[in-house]
C-alpha cells in the first residue's frame, strides 16, 4: 500500500473548507470576523480624525453647541465600534481556533477508527500524520486560524485603502516611497517562509523521532529493559541528539523570522522619517492645513502599520494554507476497501461457505521479496485448519488477509464464489472472531471488555458463559467486583492488571462473544502455563463447534485434533495434510515436529534445566 502521492489543495480550496467548516460549527464565528475586520479599520481612524475635526472647529470659530455636536457625534460613534469591536474580537478568538482543533481532532479520531487497517499500518500515512499533527498541535496553529487570518489580512487591505486615500490626497509621493519599502520587506518574508517550508520535512519527522523517544522513557511496557539493561544513558544521548538536531532547525526558520523583522524595522525608520520631513515641508510653506497635517501625520504612522499587517497577515495566511493541505491529506487518504453497498452476505446457515484463496500473495511496503506469494487452498464450511511455520513466515499475514485487513498483491480470496473486495468491508468483518497475539484491552470494566458493547447493550449472562469457556471465570470470581473489576490501571486507580494469560483467555472470552461464523487463534495459548493450555486443548472441540476455525500455533504437539495442518515456508503452503500424514511424510513439519519432542518423555515435558511440566 503506497501512501506518498500527496493530494493537491489549491489556496481557495483550502479556504473555501476551512470557511464552511466553521459555518456548519458556528455562523456566528464568521460574521464577527467579517465585523471585526471593518471595525478594526473604522476605531483607529475615528480616533485620528477625531483631532482634525476639533482643530478645524477652533480655527473655524465654530459656536460651542457646533463644537459639542460633532465632537459628541464623533465619540458616539468611537464608543459604538469600540463595542462591536470588543464583542466581536471576544467571538473571534473564542471560536476560531477552537472550533477548527476539536473538528481536526474528532475527524481524525473517526478516520483512525473507521479506516483500512493496512492504510493505518502503512508507513506512508505515519509520515503523513507527523506533519499533520505537527499542524493541529495547537489551537493558535496556523491552520486552524484561517478565518481570523483572512480577517485580518482584510482588515489590514481595507486599512491601506482608507489610509492611503487619505495618504494621496496630500501627495502621491509619500504613497510611492511607502509602497517601494513595502516590496523590500515582503522580499524579506518571503525568504524565512521559504526557509520555513524547506525544513518542515526535516523538522517534522525531527519532531517525530522526539515524540517517540519520550513516548519509550514513560512506557511502563519497556521500563523493565530500560532499567535492568541500564538503557536510560543510551535513551538520553539519543534525545540529546535529536533535541540539538531539532533545535538547529528551528533556530534556522527562527533566525530568519528576526531578520525579516529587523529588516521592516529600519525600513519603516527611513520611510517613516522622510515622511514626516516631507509633511512638515508643507506645513511650514503653508500648502496644508494645521487639522490636515495632524490626520495625515497620524495617517502616516497608521498607513505604516496596515502596510506590514498586510505583509506578515498574508505570509501566515500562506504558512496556515500549506498546513491546512497537510491535515486534509492526511485526512483524504482513500481507502482500499469497500465501504459503500456491496454484494449480500450469505444468510440462513451459521457457518459461512467456502473460503477460497487462489494464487494469493502479499508484499509489504517498500519490502524486497514478497512475504506470501501462489497460496492456493479452501476451507471449507466447519472445518478445522492449523497453519504453522516458523517465525516470520506469513502465518498472521496469512489471517489478516483472510479477515479482509489486508488487501492481496496478487490472485483472489473469494467468499461463496464471490471475491470478498466486493464485500462492503464492515459486513464481511462480522464473520469473524479473531484472537491475535498481540491483545488489547480497553479502559472499562472486564464484561464490557468481552462484550465490547454498552453497560446497557451487554449481555451479562453470555458473558458469564464465555468467561466459563475461556477458563477466566475462577479469577473472575475472585474479584470483589466480578466482570464489572476495571482494567487498565494507567486510567483508572482502582483497576487491576491482568497477567499475559490471563489478557489471553479474555481475548478468547471476546471471540467468543462475538459468535462469528470463523473463529481464528493466532497463538491463543502463547502465555497460557501447561495446566491451562491442556484445558484449552481439551474444550477447543467444543469452543469451536458450529464454526469454521483457524488456529496457528508453534506448538505442533497442539495441532493434532484439527482436520487439516497447513505448514507455511518459502512464502507458500509448504505442506499439507492431517498430523498422521505429514508425519508419514517425512517432511519440514516431521522435522519440526520430532525437534519440540524431543523434551516429550512418558507424557512429561522436560526443559534444559530438568524442571518438569504436564504436557
Amino acid at each position: 500500500m503506497s501512501t506518498e502521492k500527496k493530494a493537491a489543495y489549491s489556496a481557495w480550496s483550502n479556504i473555501m473548507y476551512s470557511m464552511q467548516l466553521h459555518w456548519r460549527a458556528r455562523p456566528l464565528t464568521l460574521i464577527c470576523c467579517a465585523v471585526s475586520a471593518l471595525v478594526g479599520v473604522g476605531v483607529p481612524f475615528v480616533s485620528i480624525y477625531m483631532p482634525k475635526i476639533v482643530i478645524d472647529n477652533i480655527t473655524a470659530g465654530v459656536t460651542p453647541s457646533e463644537f459639542i455636536l460633532s465632537v459628541g457625534l464623533m465619540a458616539l460613534l468611537l464608543a459604538a465600534l469600540n463595542s462591536a469591536k470588543s464583542y466581536a474580537d471576544l467571538i473571534t478568538h473564542e471560536s476560531v481556533g477552537t472550533i477548527s482543533i476539536l473538528k481536526h481532532l474528532q475527524t481524525v479520531m473517526h478516520k483512525h477508527l473507521n479506516m483500512d487497517y493496512e492504510v493505518l499500518e502503512s508507513p506512508g500515512y505515519a509520515k503523513r500524520g507527523e506533519k499533520a499533527w505537527r499542524a493541529m498541535q495547537s489551537n493558535h496553529s496556523p491552520a486552524s486560524n484561517i478565518p481570523r487570518n483572512l480577517s485580518q489580512l482584510l482588515m489590514n487591505v481595507l486599512g491601506f485603502l482608507v489610509y492611503g486615500t487619505v495618504i494621496v490626497s496630500v501627495h502621491p509621493l509619500i504613497i510611492l516611497l511607502l509602497a517601494i519599502s513595502a516590496g523590500i520587506n515582503w522580499l524579506a518574508l518571503s525568504r524565512a517562509r521559504k526557509v520555513e517550508r524547506d525544513t518542515r520535512e526535516e523538522r517534522s519527522k525531527l519532531q517525530g523521532k522526539l515524540w517517540y523517544l519520550q513516548k519509550v522513557s514513560k512506557e511502563p511496557s519497556g521500563g523493565k529493559d530500560v532499567r535492568l539493561y541500564d538503557l536510560g544513558s543510551l535513551i538520553r544521548g539519543i534525545f540529546q541528539n535529536v533535541l540539538g538536531s531539532s533545535t538547529d532547525k528551528e533556530q534556522k526558520v527562527a533566525t530568519g523570522d528576526m531578520k525579516a523583522q529587523l529588516s521592516d524595522a529600519a525600513l519603516s525608520l527611513i520611510r517613516d522619517g522622510a515622511s514626516y520631513a516631507f509633511l512638515i515641508y508643507l506645513l511650514l510653506n503653508g500648502e496644508m492645513t494645521l487639522g490636515s497635517f495632524v490626520l495625515v501625520f497620524a495617517a502616516i504612522g497608521a498607513f505604516a502599520g496596515w502596510l506590514s499587517g498586510i505583509l506578515t497577515s498574508a505570509s501566515e495566511l500562506i504558512r496556515a494554507l500549506s498546513e491546512l493541505s497537510d491535515i486534509r491529506d492526511y485526512l483524504d487518504v482513500p481507502d482500499l476497501s469497500n465501504t459503500g453497498p456491496g454484494h449480500a452476505l450469505p444468510s440462513g446457515d451459521l457457518l459461512p461457505p467456502t473460503i477460497t484463496l487462489k494464487n494469493v500473495g502479499y508484499t509489504y511496503p517498500d519490502a524486497k521479496e514478497p512475504t506470501l506469494s501462489s497460496i492456493d487452498f479452501e476451507i471449507k464450511p466447519g472445518e478445522r485448519i492449523a497453519i504453522v511455520g516458523a517465525n516470520g513466515a506469513g502465518k498472521t499475514t496469512l489471517i489478516k488477509l483472510l479477515c479482509g485487513l489486508y488487501q492481496p498483491t496478487c490472485g483472489e480470496i473469494t467468499l461463496g464464489g464471490v471475491d470478498i473486495t466486493r464485500y462492503n468491508r464492515d459486513e464481511y468483518f462480522s464473520l469473524f472472531s479473531t484472537v491475535f497475539q498481540d491483545i488489547h484491552l480497553f479502559c472499562c470494566d472486564i464484561a464490557g471488555n468481552i462484550s465490547q458493547q454498552s453497560p446497557e447493550e451487554t449481555d451479562y449472562g453470555k458473558v458469564e458463559e464465555c468467561l466459563v469457556m475461556s477458563g477466566l471465570m475462577d479469577k473472575v470470581r475472585g474479584l470483589e467486583k466480578g466482570e464489572s473489576t476495571l482494567l487498565v490501571r494507567r486510567v483508572h486507580a482502582d483497576a487491576i492488571e491482568l497477567s499475559g494469560g490471563e489478557k489471553q483467555k479474555l481475548a478468547l472470552a471476546r471471540a467468543l462473544y462475538k459468535d462469528a461464523p470463523v473463529i481464528i487463534l493466532d497463538e491463543p495459548t502463547a502465555a497460557l502455563d501447561p495446566i491451562a493450555e491442556s484445558e484449552i486443548y481439551q474444550r477447543y472441540a467444543e469452543l469451536t463447534v458450529g464454526r469454521t476455525s483457524i488456529y496457528i500455533s508453534h506448538r505442533l504437539a497442539s495441532t493434532r485434533f484439527c482436520d487439516r495442518i497447513l505448514l507455511i515456508d518459502g512464502g507458500g503452503i509448504a505442506e499439507c495434510g492431517t498430523h498422521d500424514e505429514l508425519m508419514r511424510y517425512g517432511g519440514k513439519y516431521a522435522e519440526m515436529f520430532n525437534v519440540q519432542s524431543h523434551y516429550y518423555k512418558d507424557g512429561e515435558v522436560t526443559d534444559h534445566e530438568g524442571a518438569f511440566h504436564l504436557a
